[in-house]
């Protein structure tokens, strides 16, 4: 008797590995957008602080090869994460340029900041759930 149908479904090997792959993609891309936004805003003067959630998202979009709702979440959740050490690293307070002081005062930070957090985790989350990527049935 076949009991395939009655068990409960599992997540695979390939689901695990999905989640593996896009996990290191999203902390490749937050190093990646880490580097970038202090290079720009020390070379340049831009303050384009949506650089380290975006690629987040985008590396671990590119190393997956299928849409995921979880790794679209994780990424959001480390892009945040990344975009404040971002500020706090680049932007510290004059008082005390402790991490612990600044996520303490996180209030104080401008409009300009918070804006631009909600634009890259939005973007960490719609690039890390990745794309069906599928070839095309007749191919060579």
């Amino acid at each position: 008797m076949d009991d395939s149908s009655t068990s409960k479904p599992q997540a695979s090997s390939g689901d695990l590995l999905t989640v593996l792959r896009g996990s290191g993609g999203a902390l490749a891309g937050a190093l990646a957008g880490f580097v970038i936004f202090t290079l720009l805003l020390d070379y340049t003067g831009v303050y384009a602080m949506a650089i380290p959630g975006a690629l987040v998202g985008i590396v671990c979009g590119y190393c997956i090869n299928r849409r995921s709702l979880l790794l679209g979440i994780i990424c959001g959740g480390i892009a945040a994460v990344n975009m404040i050490l971002s500020e706090w690293w680049n932007f510290p307070f004059k008082k005390d340029e402790s991490l612990w002081f600044f996520l303490q005062n996180l209030s104080q930070l401008s409009g300009l900041f918070w804006l631009s957090l909600l634009l890259g985790g939005g973007l960490a989350f719609w690039f890390g759930q990745g794309n069906e990527r599928t070839s095309l049935g007749g191919g060579s």
